[in-house]
């Protein structure tokens, strides 16, 4: 059995008239990578935020379990936390900020200097070592504050928004490397925006929106409530008439993106073969596929069903 290593019970958060929180309530098990997910503005860096006592929440209760000892909040040797906004020294050379960092997290500084000498080398960094953090694109930036959240091996790591500023390659490498430290022992708690890339790693969910809570549980779980509808998207190649789909009554969800896929979501209950037999006779130049929901369309289900 794993063990539950934080456990987080009724937690709620207003500013001035906005509620940031609403009465949220999730656990973590060692090893999970469990992937705390909505748009932005959702409540996912507030309740980060509020997991390190960097600000305080209204009501609610947290207890972290990292060393078979219950605290309100953990060491700091045993956490890694990437930010949102980057926090690193901008005009400190990017390795002795580096070491620096993991030194005051209780890594030996010769092992910190080691080990960050090697993730620089992975991240194609290595010639840059003696550079100042402000000199390096947006992108650049991100792999160090990534190296910097992860150089001292954390029990738990915190990764608020990782793939941000990074190009499709970089946020693969990422993926790999979340995985990799994953498998070495380190459990991840990760918040984005970007589901298509998360699901493909994290094994729990939490899906959230306005502060509130729409689903929590495992991947697997998640699929399988959503298993029996179905996705049709329309590709078109003319002009989209969204007119003619508003009357399409059949779907419980449209969704159109850039103006030239629609995304129309049925039911269990839905006659695919009436359905198709009515798009059909739409208006305009279009393929036609089919798919099972993935947490991108599901997501948007349960916001419009909320």
């Amino acid at each position: 059995m794993q063990n539950t290593v934080l456990r987080v019970k009724s937690l709620s958060k207003n500013f001035s008239s906005v509620k940031a929180l609403n009465n949220i309530s999730f656990s973590i098990n060692q090893g999970d990578i469990f992937a705390f997910l909505g748009p932005n503005g959702a409540g996912k860096t507030t309740t980060l935020r509020i997991l390190l006592d960097i600000i305080k929440a209204d009501d609610g209760q947290i207890e972290w379990n990292l060393d078979g000892n219950a605290h309100r909040l953990p060491k700091a040797s045993q956490i890694g936390y990437l930010p949102e906004e980057r926090g690193l020294y901008l005009d400190i050379p990017i390795l002795k900020s580096l070491v620096y960092l993991a030194s005051i997290r209780g890594m030996d500084k010769t092992e910190a200097k080691k080990s960050a000498l090697e993730w620089l080398e992975r991240l194609g960094l290595a010639d840059r070592a003696k550079e100042k953090l402000q000199v390096l694109s947006k992108g650049n930036q991100q792999k160090i504050q990534f190296i910097a959240s992860i150089l001292h091996k954390p029990i738990f790591a915190i990764l608020d928004e990782p793939f941000s500023g990074l190009d499709p390659l970089n946020q693969e490498l990422f993926i790999e490397f979340i995985r990799e430290i994953n498998n070495q022992g380190t459990t991840i708690l990760l918040s984005a925006h970007q589901m298509q890339l998360v699901e493909k790693i994290a094994n729990k969910v939490f899906l959230i929106n306005k502060g509130e809570e729409l689903y929590n549980g495992s991947m697997s779980e998640i699929y399988k409530t959503f298993e029996n509808k179905k996705i049709i998207e329309l590709h078109y190649k003319s002009a989209l008439n969204e007119n003619a789909l508003k009357n399409f009554k059949e779907a419980e969800n449209i969704e159109v993106i850039e103006n030239s896929i629609v995304k129309l979501t049925f039911g269990q209950n839905s006659d695919l073969k009436t359905v198709l037999s009515n798009l059909a006779q739409l208006e305009g130049d279009f393929d036609i596929s089919t798919h099972k929901p993935d947490l991108h369309d599901i997501f948007l289900y349960l916001v419009k069903n909320h």
